[in-house]
């Protein structure tokens, strides 16, 4: 009688055999991969690759003849490389003189385009901010529709050809727009924006390795459809298909909205109804990919194809042609996202084999289903979701068996003496489950050992939760799946017929909502991170090959074993390591009509000044955090309120989901709104130490680093006790000699009570007040405050040239932020030295005057 471990090492031996050790589709596609990252990174001609292809191809045939092998090897290794550097320059290379890009400038330009609908149009639900106050219509989620459109024309005083994808967002958007229409609309074009703060989204990057280089935006009165019907017709049938399962949802489980919501994710991939708390706590809990469809979702369909198809006798060749059908009908319903497509693949390869009889090598398969996914779109080997799929399947694939054997318990006595036979039937139920949770728990562990680096660097998240949480959610998200696809297909014949297994498919779906919301809550369950550096990620996955491949360098298990949990020591030092800047900086970062300024001490301490925008976007989510998260930091010392306007705090929220908060500071008049009334409710629910402050009042943060609160002052306290900008919180920061002035939005009464203390508000560094709006005492301010760095954060449309020639002619430079981006000022040995985002370069100045 054997062992487990003994059979486990018979079945590993056996694969060794059916499968040779050198998969030759794998080398390849890698060689692929890194032709197609060298091209987008390198930033040299395609001409190099040309080189490069024609001397591969000239040594390789003349090296293999005189049997030097290794250097035909090599040479051909070169050849693939090149061939994906041009492939890549082949689909993204030079614009056509006719595309759409050229037709646009560096502003937003009003045209009328006509075009075709390229994709499923999406419903973008934008939620309302937690921290609007007042202002209703920040209160209340609005929908837009977001579609990609291929140009055909572009009006131009008259009617021109055009080409090229767009980006269109529509505004109250005309009802039935589907994939295939052909419309007009007139509207603003304009290139997507670059990341103007560290940290951020290229949304200019990301588009245009969609092959998109123009957005447009429109009111939906202003689109006219032309035509319907347009297309390849199998994209329109998957569209109309999902069209009308989503009305069979809605329609049965229109009351249920949680049930509802969910199943038109896991179903259709449709997420537009999802609560943006409820993605956030699957993201916590590492369970995002059940949200999102993948090769669990394509898999569980085309074993319930497979299963219907047995069971109506069907033999194994129509079996597996239904199966393809039905599964690439599916992708193109969902959306063939690089997961989708992969798991599409994959699974055509299993059945492939399966028709044919042949044994499938999930390696091989998985290089193949790469290399499918390069060819039609090469970019997305930069898309966070083809590295976390393809590293999740191939961790799964390399360290199942090896997770398994380790994490086997040794065989009972009763079951090494006796055989299946004798065993009780409580016995071998025992051993069934055993096996399905010991193989759940490999699987799970291997998926989150392979993507777990990846999920710091890209969503700043470390769960080790997830390993737990899916061994419940995955089985649930799989009664979903079986039981909604019977409801939503029966039901849109027989709405009785399949409201049995809706029902039991929404029980299954707040049981899994339940399961997630409780993983989140289970202490260190889950952290947000800094970002890990690029360079500790890469070294991570060179481990890992090392690890896998330790037989061939004759590594032993043991020491492998080491050599891995040393990597996952040093990738979580990595990843929660808090590096401080090596002088003092002030960052302005840009939030586009609002205010974020963040003080970085050289002992660690950070200050964030304000976190707000005067728009729908939350700039604590998508800039303030990710740029702090770029630096480093980890925990937010202080948090300066200057007053309770929502392009000021709205933001704020974020940061406290985020990070760690010391304090809260606010002006006294921040109590005297709505807004900030929310706000210290929600300091108080966290626990956070907050109060007020007004001038006269020194802050120390960090180690002995002072903030002086020079506004507002009794006076504008008591003439102007309604009014929030005037009575705006004024810090000033004092560090290696310079002064850093943060006036929030005091306006004409509150710079005069500025201007009339004593010391003066003097300072190296300005954040100009009130984002530099007109203010009648602006000359005034400037020449009295004498900065020699003048930062106005606020949007290109409403700067006002007559501030900006003020504090020239106080002797200021002045940046913005809707100019340079985020602007960062560091002191070394007390030369200021400036670093617009935007800029190739930084730019220094000495500021030669003496500052009392």
């Amino acid at each position: 009688m054997t062992s487990a471990n003994d059979q486990y090492s018979a079945n590993s031996d056996a694969s060794e055999q059916r499968f040779p050790a050198y998969r030759p589709l794998m080398p390849a596609v890698v060689a692929f991969a890194l032709g197609v990252m060298v091209g987008e990174l390198s930033g040299l001609p395609p001409s190099v690759a040309w080189s490069a292809a024609l001397g591969a191809a000239t040594v390789f045939p003349v090296a293999m003849a005189w049997g030097m092998r290794r250097v035909g090897l090599g040479a051909l290794y070169l050849l693939i490389v090149s061939v994906g550097w041009l492939w890549l320059d082949a689909d993204a290379g030079t614009l056509p003189a006719h595309h759409l890009a050229h037709y646009v400038g560096q502003g937003r330009t009003l045209v009328r385009v006509r075009g075709t609908v390229a994709a499923e149009p999406q419903v973008v639900v934008m939620s309302g901010l937690p921290l609007s106050g007042e202002s209703k219509w920040l209160s209340q989620s609005v929908e837009r529709l977001r579609l990609d459109m291929a140009a055909s024309g572009v009006e131009v005083g008259e009617w021109v050809g055009a080409c090229g994808r767009v980006r269109a967002t529509v505004y109250n958007p005309p009802r039935g727009l589907r994939y295939g229409d052909e419309l007009e609309a007139t509207g603003m074009v304009f290139r997507p924006s670059p990341a103007t703060n560290p940290g951020q989204l290229d949304m200019a990057r990301y588009l245009r390795r969609k092959g998109i280089r123009v957005g447009l935006s429109a009111d939906g009165a202003m689109v006219r459809v032309l035509r319907r019907g347009l297309g390849w017709w199998p994209q329109r049938v998957a569209g109309a298909t999902r069209a009308r399962l989503r009305r069979v949802l809605n329609e049965s489980l229109g009351r249920d909205e949680l049930a509802r919501s969910l199943l038109g994710a896991a179903l259709l991939g449709d997420r537009t109804e999802l609560d943006e708390e409820f993605e956030e706590s699957f993201k916590r809990s590492g369970t995002m990919h059940l949200l999102a469809i993948s090769g669990l979702h394509v898999g569980i369909v085309a074993w319930l194809v497979w299963g219907v198809a047995a069971l109506a006798g069907l033999g194994r060749s129509a079996s597996g042609a239904l199966v393809l059908a039905v599964v690439s009908l599916y992708a193109m319903m969902v959306g063939l996202t690089p997961s989708v497509l992969r798991a599409a693949v994959m699974t055509g390869a299993l059945v492939l084999s399966i028709m044919g009889r042949r044994q499938l090598d999930l390696l091989q398969a998985t290089a193949l289903a790469a290399l499918v996914v390069l060819l039609i779109r090469p970019f997305d080997l930069f898309h966070v979701g083809f590295q976390l799929s393809f590293a999740a399947v191939v961790a799964i694939v390399c360290v199942y068996g090896e997770l398994a054997a380790l994490l086997r318990p040794g065989e009972r006595l009763e079951r090494k003496l006796l055989d299946d036979a004798q065993l009780t039937r409580a016995q071998r139920l025992r051993s069934w489950l055993g096996r399905r949770a010991l193989g759940a728990v490999s699987v799970s562990g291997g998926a989150w050992l392979g993507v777990f680096p990846l999920t710091a660097y890209y969503f700043h998240l470390f769960s080790p939760i997830t390993v737990l949480a899916n061994l419940v959610a995955v089985p649930l998200l799989t009664l979903v799946v079986v039981l909604g696809f019977p409801h939503v297909v029966l039901g849109a014949a027989w709405p009785l017929v399949g409201a049995g297994p809706g029902w039991l498919a929404a029980w299954a779906a707040r049981g899994l909502t339940a399961v997630v919301g409780a993983s989140t809550r289970v202490p260190l369950a889950w952290t947000y991170c800094a970002m890990p550096a690029l360079g500790w990620v890469v070294a991570y996955y060179v481990l890992g090959l090392v690890v896998v491949g330790r037989r061939r360098i004759g590594l032993s298990g043991p020491h492998a074993a080491i050599l891995w949990v040393a990597g996952l020591i040093a990738c979580q030092v990595a990843t929660f390591a808090a590096p401080r800047p090596e002088h003092f900086e002030v960052t302005a970062l840009d939030v586009q009509h609002g205010n974020s300024a963040v003080l970085r001490y050289p002992d660690g301490a950070t200050v964030v000044c304000d976190c707000g925008s005067y728009g729908r976007s939350d700039v604590g989510k998508h800039a303030v955090a990710p740029a702090l998260w770029h630096w480093g930091v980890q925990r937010i010392d202080l948090i300066v309120v200057s007053h309770a306007d929502v392009d000021h705090i709205n933001g704020i929220p974020a940061l406290l989901e985020r990070f760690a908060v010391g304090h809260v500071l606010y002006s006294p008049v921040v109590e005297r709104s709505v807004a900030g009334r929310q706000l210290i409710a929600m300091l108080r629910a966290r626990g956070i130490a907050h109060g007020p402050a007004q001038a006269g009042d020194r802050i120390v943060v960090g180690r002995g680093n002072v903030l002086e609160v020079l506004g507002p002052t009794e006076w504008t306290l008591r003439a102007f006790a309604r009014n929030q900008n005037e009575n705006s919180l004024v810090v000033r920061a004092t560090h290696g000699g310079r002064r850093v002035l943060v006036t929030g939005d005091i306006q004409v009464a509150g710079s005069a009570s500025l201007l009339g203390t004593q010391p003066r508000p003097q300072a190296d560094v300005l954040i100009v007040p009130h984002h530099g709006c007109a203010m009648a005492n602006t000359p005034e301010f400037a020449k009295a405050v004498r900065p020699a760095i003048a930062i106005c954060s606020n949007r290109a449309d409403h700067m006002i040239p007559a501030t900006v020639d003020a504090y020239e002619q106080a002797g200021a430079s002045v940046f913005a932020t809707c100019w340079h981006g985020a602007v960062t000022v560091a002191v070394r040995d007390g030369v200021l030295h400036v670093s617009p985002f935007m800029a190739s370069e930084p730019q220094s100045t000495h500021a030669e005057r003496t500052l009392p």
